[in-house]
């Protein structure tokens, strides 16, 4: 019988991976927070268009994926405070 195990070690936050968000960004007002996670994913997105070693395009996805949930968190904020 084959076993599917799936990859339970959970994908680390933001504020895990980048120490200046998590010591400094996620105090600024949310549009501040908002831009910087958009500008994040977008130069990680260009770095990894480049040719880089494996060990940085992985950080480089952790970062991209940490950055995408945390602008969802972020504007799931910014739509409550306008209810």
């Amino acid at each position: 019988m084959l076993k599917i195990f799936k990859n339970s070690s959970p994908t680390p936050s933001l504020h895990q991976l980048d120490r200046l968000y998590g010591q400094a960004i996620c105090k600024c007002p949310l549009q501040e927070q908002i831009s910087y996670c958009q500008r994040l994913i977008e130069s990680s997105e260009y770095h990894l268009g480049q040719s880089c070693p494996k060990k940085d395009s992985t950080r480089l996805k952790q970062l991209i994926k940490a950055a995408g949930t945390e602008l969802k968190r972020l504007h799931s904020q910014v739509s409550s405070q306008r209810s």
